[in-house]
């Protein structure tokens, strides 16, 4: 009986520590605030080790938000050891999809904020996307990143807007059937590249409808808010 408490007490200690773990990212999302990733990247390393895949995910927000803040020496101070730990996870689970998926958006954020780097980065991240799709294929942040490779890699290099809503569509429904929609900021984020993806293919229509919706479950939202205002002027 003191063994059953005892697993039932840790069970729940470790959905608190993953809940306010999830909720601290949300809020650093949301903020595009670098002193709050910070803050999730050493919370996740005290709680699951400093090569998990908990401390990369939050290190990738941390750079995913340097692209809004404009940061690009936060971005230079934190990239390396990011794409280094990715690594090693990737080394030591091969056949685990979801950390190709994250090195494969961060390469992105690299020809991002370095376009000429795009000749280099731009096939290990389609190749990554390509992978982690092959391996996870039930993983909705593994269509995200796969429909985040699509809508912003150039036709000419394998770019497809339409692919990229079909993968970007199919996350979101595994979010929602996941009932993982409340304080994720991948789901967020996932609609407003969705919505990007329908601008391409001439759908503003469900463009404005998809940023509605991001905006029903968070009012607070900016990037949504400033995307629908471009787009009903």
């Amino acid at each position: 009986m003191k063994n059953t408490i005892s697993i039932l007490l840790l069970v729940a200690s470790i959905i608190s520590m993953a809940q306010s773990q999830r909720e601290a990212e949300y809020a650093a999302y949301l903020k595009s605030s670098i002193a709050l990733w910070k803050r999730c990247i050493s919370q996740a390393e005290k709680e699951y080790g400093a090569q998990s895949f908990e401390k990369g995910m939050a290190m990738y927000g941390l750079l995913n938000s340097t692209m809004a803040t404009k940061d690009k020496e936060t971005f230079k101070d934190n990239v390396d050891q990011t794409i280094d730990l990715f690594k090693i996870i990737i080394e030591e689970k091969p056949d685990w999809g979801e950390p190709k998926a994250a090195l494969s958006a961060i390469y992105g954020l690299v020809i991002a904020n370095s376009p000429m780097k795009g000749m280099f980065y731009g096939v290990k991240s389609s190749s990554l996307a390509d992978q982690a799709i092959n391996n996870q294929s039930e993983s909705p942040f593994v269509h995200k990143v796969y429909g985040g490779s699509k809508l912003y890699t150039p036709a000419m290099f394998g770019g497809d807007a339409d692919e990229a809503a079909s993968a970007l569509e199919k996350a979101i429904a595994i979010y929602e059937q996941n009932d993982d929609t409340e304080n994720n900021w991948l789901y967020l984020e996932s609609l407003v590249n969705l919505s990007m993806a329908y601008q391409k293919i001439d759908k503003t229509d469900m463009a404005k409808k998809t940023l509605e919706k991001s905006l029903e479950l968070e009012p607070e939202y900016g990037w949504a808010m400033s995307i629908l205002s471009s787009l009903n002027e």
